[in-house]
């Protein structure tokens, strides 16, 4: 039993930080998840039609993919494949060689984790940066990643602010606020400077070659605008048919992951900037890894690639939160990396993971695709066993076990042998037995054998089911009415969200919540995540909120877009302030930087979350919303949709032009954010600190928008 995972378990297990960390984490996540589903109209439903999604998808894989390169070849994204984690990394190094690329900055990616993407670029004379503030923590601790959606997980207060004294401040403090605002401005400095870009790819849509981010913080924004060349790596499991599927998964992708009905920032990238644009990456190159995944379509572990990498079931299981993510020795922990690992490094590496497991099915139940895993667990264990890769004793034990089951005599005598053995065996003593019976028994709870078995008990019960059909029975009288309608609600409420068992796929379009005034839904929403929503009556309501919000900023310039759907530009250049115009020549990205404040139009707003739908064009550049400390968002109310998935026709509508369509698409739901540090919600990372809305009503509007 003295394997290399259990020699990292007995470790974790003693260490009390991690412990505290890690339950206080997954508990946290668990139940902001369940909270983000109830906001939905049919939870099941919706978790339902994603995983039928996923398993259309794969059914199809071949022709998606196909679609995909098409999609991306006409957009002028370089397509590059890569067999395995070597090549992958000669492809990169090639591209910044081409550009002379000194340093690189990075969004979160799992693909760049698994090849050991940093110490290639290291290696060969390029400086990488982590730019996600958890992933930032553990480059500079020199670790790697312990949870798939909050890589630092495992880190104390304590421990970070030691490491920021140690690698980066001297003087800094134990406030997360501070030790967020240090890292913002050492970060800000690469951002600026970095000669490429690298991000994952959390959504390929087939149909129109879009690459989507799904983030937080703001840097993977920043990762794929300021510098020139964008490369995004990605397994074929990313893929999504269709940009309304894509909506689909993005709805319950956020919610399973850290319980937020729509992340900070979902960013859809569509090429590199085009000609009339004034930021955006000159090229984008996609990587597609493979890595050991083709091997594994069409086998019975085919279905771990429908996983959308929420890591939902790392939050459930109960091995990952007493061990945390380094025990599994790989990139993807848990219980969807205990199948991964194996999977994509092979049995002779990982192939003891598949083994911590209670299979307990907490993982399939928060899972939002219904990802079989249990099942893939098993199976992953009858393939190592019949590998031979599992210890000797374990293959005797188990041997001997099924021999006696094979003879029900032998198998009763000994269950009634142990029923009595076990009364007087406890813990303690039981981990003193030699060799591995007692290293097996340290650390659990040994229960009684039951007085009779299982068969007894069911002889008996089929007695008294024949009895009862036999005879008439008085009623028990202990329960009142009420009292059994309480017992019904309370089984029912235990019951509620189970995903064991199969759910059809609905047909027609999903329930939707009632949204019967778009505009005062969205206020609620917008507020939730931000601040409070002005209405204005009258244009002079809407001179004094801006005004007043500039004042705050007043030594700042302005950053203003173009075809806005009223008239501020005078406003401030009357009271003295400096207005930044979009720029017909670069991306003007120091002069933003600069600004306090960045006002820009709305190409439509989501009322069920709150969010702001921004795309990139002429006059309206990326970085007014996202370089400047605060964001003021000027609203059109009939540009106000009552659903996410009502935005689906309308970005299928822009993005499938041929001509004038645009490089990105972001969907804003509050600023800046990030729980890196302590669990502490801090606003501000990379992006704003600071959102703000104007909702103007139609007779407010100046000119035709």
């Amino acid at each position: 039993m003295n394997t290399t995972f259990n020699k990292r378990a007995n470790s974790a297990l003693v260490n009390i930080p991690l412990q505290e960390a890690l339950h206080a984490a997954t508990g946290k996540f668990a139940n902001q998840r369940a909270q983000a589903f109830e906001s939905t109209a049919a939870p099941l439903a919706l978790r339902a039609k994603a995983r039928e999604i996923r398993r259309n998808t794969f059914d199809e894989i071949d022709k998606h993919l196909e679609t995909l390169f098409e999609s991306l070849q006409n957009l002028g994204v370089h397509i590059h494949a890569a067999p395995d984690a070597d090549s992958a990394k000669r492809i990169v190094l090639e591209i910044a060689r081409k550009h002379g690329v000194e340093t690189v900055v990075k969004s979160k990616s799992m693909a760049s984790e698994e090849i050991h993407l940093n110490q290639a670029l290291e290696a060969a004379g390029v400086t990488p940066y982590e730019t996600d503030l958890g992933e930032w923590i553990l480059q500079l601790a020199n670790e790697t990643p312990s949870h798939l959606v909050a890589p630092a997980i495992h880190k104390t207060l304590k421990q970070v602010q030691d490491l920021f004294r140690e690698k980066v401040d001297p003087n800094a403090g134990s406030d997360p606020q501070e030790l967020t605002s240090i890292a913002r401005k050492k970060l800000r400095t690469e951002f600026m400077r970095a000669g490429m870009g690298i991000s994952g790819v959390n959504f390929a849509v087939a149909e129109t070659g879009t690459l989507c981010l799904v983030t937080n913080e703001g840097n993977g924004r920043l990762v794929t605008t300021l510098p020139k060349v964008h490369v995004a790596i990605m397994g074929f499991e990313k893929v999504v048919p269709t940009l309304r599927d894509t909506l689909t998964l993005l709805s319950v992708l956020p919610r399973s992951a850290t319980g937020q009905k729509l992340t900070s920032y979902f960013t859809m990238l569509t090429g590199p900037r085009r000609e009339n644009e004034s930021d955006g990456p000159n090229e984008v190159h996609l990587l597609l890894l493979d890595g050991g995944r083709s091997r594994h379509l069409g086998t019975p572990f085919q279905e771990a690639f429908h996983c959308i990498r929420c890591g939902a079931c790392q939050n459930a299981c109960p091995v990952f939160q007493t061990v945390g993510g380094h025990t599994y020795d790989s990139v993807y922990g848990g219980p969807i990396g205990s199948i991964l690992s194996p999977m994509l490094r092979g049995l002779d590496v990982s192939g003891e993971l598949p083994a911590a497991s209670s299979l307990c099915g907490a993982c399939m139940d928060a899972c939002p695709v219904f990802v079989d895993i249990p099942r893939m667990l098993l199976e992953m264990r009858e393939a190592r066993t019949v590998k031979k890769n599992n210890a000797l004793m374990e293959r005797f034990s188990f041997r001997l076990l099924g021999m006696a089951m094979r003879k029900p005599f032998v198998w009763e005598t000994g269950f009634k042998v142990g029923s009595v053995f076990s009364r007087f065996l406890n813990a303690k003593a039981a981990a003193w037995l030699p060799g591995p019976l007692g290293a097996w028994a340290q650390g659990r709870e040994l229960p009684k054998i039951a007085k009779k078995s299982f068969r007894a008990r069911w002889r008996e019960k089929k007695r008294r089911v024949a009895d009862t059909l036999s005879t008439t029975q008085e009623v028990s009288r202990t329960d009142s009415p009420d009292a059994f309608v309480e017992k019904t609600h309370h089984t029912l409420e235990l019951a509620h969200g189970l995903s064991h068992g199969h759910f059809e796929n609905p047909e027609g379009p999903l329930p939707e919540i009632s949204v019967p005034d778009a505009a005062a839904r969205f206020a609620t929403e917008f507020e939730a995540v931000a601040n409070p929503v002005h209405r204005p009556n009258a244009a002079d309501d809407i001179r004094e909120y801006v005004l007043n919000l500039a004042a705050k900023w007043k030594e700042y310039p302005v950053a203003i877009s173009d075809g806005l759907p009223i008239d501020v530009v005078n406003w401030l250049v009357e009271e003295g302030f400096d207005v930044v115009s979009p720029s017909n020549d670069g991306d003007n990205r120091d002069a933003i930087a600069r600004c306090g404040i960045g006002i820009t139009g709305c190409d439509w707003a989501i009322a069920e979350t709150g969010s702001i739908v921004l795309l990139s064009g002429p006059g309206h550049p990326r970085l007014h919303s996202l370089l400047p400390e605060t964001h003021l968002a000027l609203i059109p109310e009939k540009n106000i949709l009552p659903h996410i998935s009502s935005l689906g026709p309308e970005l299928e509508r822009i993005l499938k032009q041929e001509e004038a369509s645009p490089s990105c698409v972001n969907i804003i739901t509050g600023p800046s954010r990030s729980a890196d540090i302590a669990l502490t919600l801090i606003k501000g990372v990379h992006g704003p600190r600071d959102v703000f809305a104007i909702i103007i009503p139609d007779t407010l509007i100046q000119g035709d928008l």
